[in-house]
Formats: structure tokens, C-alpha cells, sequence
């Protein structure tokens, strides 16, 4: 008998009792005579057993699994979400199965009914960007399955949702900057529905209104953030009649990209012009110079999310009213933004 195939068979036959006597043993549960228990767990331990978690979960009408939707696994802030996930699931002896989306609601849609065929427990998701409709999630809602949404905010449904502040971290960016001496300031974002960057283009508006800084539509680059497109989109920016003195951008990538094409037109950072990004990514401190970023708490997000769904799952909290969980980012300065010519704001 190999040790790391051990069951509760193989425990039951060479103690020559039931099964059933040998999970009871080990789940103390059930008249047993402590002796046979003695018996069951010393076996056990010899041979290394460990409990298998999907019969496990099949006896509790419960798989010990979560189902996790994230867009995509190469980008940094949604890797680190799913770094939470793990960490809470795995603490509390789940395991999760995670799908990626590409922000396809074709492929959202496609993997909510294979994490229900594969009968998870919950689910965690960040909707796609191009969401149009929300039925697979209202199915969920109304046959009262667990479900959290993280990062993007669907409105229209009744989900414990954890997200991030957006429009005052996007509000806070900006005034910083308009304290630096900028006027022109620029935000590559995205402006879907459901992106964030909708929000952070809301709070940009809000510190421009304050500080009496007409909105020039022209610097505002509205894509889909690959780095094809932030290099064609900052040369853009270059092009204005009158060009940016700052530069926001959706994420550090497209910061660090926006940094080159800066570089190579013979401009000085943060000199001639300031960049910003958003995540704070381990590369964003070793950029030359090191790039001023929004640091977002995805890795709390992520474990936010999962105690949610535990929560769920064990009746603590409903699974359909809307329950929001707005963490706070904090703006993290360095070297590619210019020094502040007035007070800290």
C-alpha cells in the first residue's frame, strides 16, 4: 500500500472495520468506543492520510471550492487579488478553480456555468469591461447562490462587492499635480461602464472643476490599454497644439510605455512633463526615474472577497443585498512627478 494513496478503505480494511466507523473516528463524531478511535488515528497517521477534499465536501453537499473570474492573469493588480483569494481559501481549506476572461462577457458567461458544473460553492468575480446585459449573474442572485463581485461595480445587482475608491484616488492625483504647477493634464484610461477608469475620469473632472481648470476633451485618451495602443496614444498626446504637462495613466504599463515614447521625443521626466500611474507594480520603483503610482490594496481585496464568500456559505451574511466595501489607495510619490510648489494638499 503506498503511503500517499492511503483512504479510508485502505484504514478500514487493515483495521478491519466499516468505513463508516473510520470517518467517524476521524471526524469524532458519533458514538465510538475510544479505543477503536485510537486505533483509526494512529493508522492514519502512519499512513499519511489526508482527507480528500471533493468527498469530503460530497458528504457536507459541499465541494470546498471557489470559483474565481479575474480578466486576465498577466497583469499585476488582478494577480494579486487572486493572491488574497488563495491565501484566505487556503487558510480556511478551500481550493480555488480560476477563469480568465480577456473582458469577453462570452467568455464570463462561458466559465459561470462551468464553475457550476464543477460545483463550487461560490463564486468571485471582476465583471468583463463589455458586459451588456447581467442575467448569468442574476441567476445566481435569484437561486441565492454566494457571489462577490471585486473592482468593478455592477450597480444593477444586489452583490457584496469590494471595490476601490477610485474617483478620490483620481481626484487626489490630479490635485497633487495642479500643485506641482500643471494645467495641462492629460488621463489615458478606460471608459467602459463598468471600468474603473470611468470612476478615476469622474474624480480628474471633479479636482479640474474645483481648481477652475477647463476640461480640454483632447486630453482624454479613451483605449484598451495594451501597449501597442498607450505608445500610439501618448505620441498623440505629443501631437496637441498645445501638449500635456502631465500625463495619468490607467496602469504602470502604460505608464512605463508612455515613459519611453517621452523618452525617445527628447523630453526630460518629470521636468518638461510629469507621469502617473496606477497599481504601483514592483517595477514602477526601479523605472529611471521611479514612477509616481496609486498604490491599490488588491491583495486585501482579494482576501476581503473570500471571507465574504465564507461568510455567505456559512449564513452569516445574504448572498442577494448589496453590500459595498470601498478600500482606500494611497497616492505613492517619487521621482517622476515635479516637487510641489505650494502646500501638501
Amino acid at each position: 500500500m503506498k503511503k500517499s494513496h492511503a483512504s479510508l478503505k485502505d484504514i478500514a480494511i487493515e483495521l478491519n472495520v466499516s468505513i463508516s466507523t473510520v470517518s467517524r473516528a476521524l471526524r469524532n463524531t458519533g458514538e465510538i468506543h475510544p479505543e477503536t478511535r485510537k486505533l483509526v488515528l494512529e493508522l492514519a497517521e502512519k499512513l499519511h492520510y489526508k482527507p480528500n477534499p471533493l468527498a469530503m465536501g460530497l458528504l457536507k453537499n459541499k465541494t470546498q471550492t471557489i470559483g474565481v473570474i479575474i480578466p486576465e492573469i498577466e497583469n499585476y493588480y488582478f494577480s494579486n487579488i487572486l493572491r488574497g483569494i488563495d491565501k484566505v481559501a487556503d487558510d480556511n481549506g478551500y481550493r480555488i478553480i480560476t477563469c480568465y476572461t480577456n473582458d469577453s462577457q462570452i467568455a464570463e458567461v462561458r466559465a459561470v456555468n462551468d464553475l457550476l458544473f464543477s460545483r463550487v460553492d461560490g463564486i468571485i468575480a471582476c465583471p468583463a469591461n463589455e458586459l451588456t446585459d447581467y442575467v448569468h449573474f442574476q441567476n445566481l442572485i435569484d437561486d441565492e447562490f454566494p457571489i462577490v463581485h471585486v473592482d468593478r461595480d455592477c450597480t444593477d445587482l444586489a452583490t457584496t462587492k469590494i471595490l476601490t475608491n477610485n474617483f478620490t484616488s483620481a481626484y487626489t492625483v490630479v490635485e497633487y499635480l495642479i500643485t506641482t504647477g500643471c494645467k495641462r493634464i492629460a488621463l489615458i484610461t478606460n471608459l467602459e461602464p463598468l471600468s474603473v477608469g470611468r470612476q478615476r475620469y469622474e474624480g480628474y473632472q471633479e479636482a479640474l472643476r474645483k481648481h477652475r481648470i477647463p476640461l480640454d476633451l483632447q486630453l482624454i485618451i479613451h483605449e484598451n490599454l495594451g501597449i501597442g495602443t498607450s505608445i500610439e496614444s501618448a505620441k498623440n498626446l505629443l501631437k496637441l497644439t498645445t501638449p500635456p504637462d502631465a500625463i495619468i495613466c490607467n496602469n504602470d504599463s502604460v505608464a512605463m510605455a508612455t515613459m519611453k515614447v517621452l523618452k525617445d521625443s527628447g523630453l526630460r521626466i518629470p521636468e518638461d512633463i510629469s507621469v502617473v500611474g496606477f497599481s504601483d507594480d514592483p517595477f514602477s520603483s526601479f523605472l529611471e526615474p521611479a514612477l509616481t503610482t496609486v498604490s491599490l490594496p488588491a491583495y486585501l481585496i482579494g482576501m476581503k472577497a473570500m471571507e465574504a464568500i465564507l461568510q455567505m456559505i456559512d449564513n452569516k451574511i445574504s448572498v442577494n443585498k448589496d453590500i459595498r466595501i470601498v478600500m482606500d489607495s494611497a497616492v505613492v510619490i517619487r521621482n517622476s512627478t515635479k516637487k510641489l510648489v505650494s502646500k501638501t494638499v
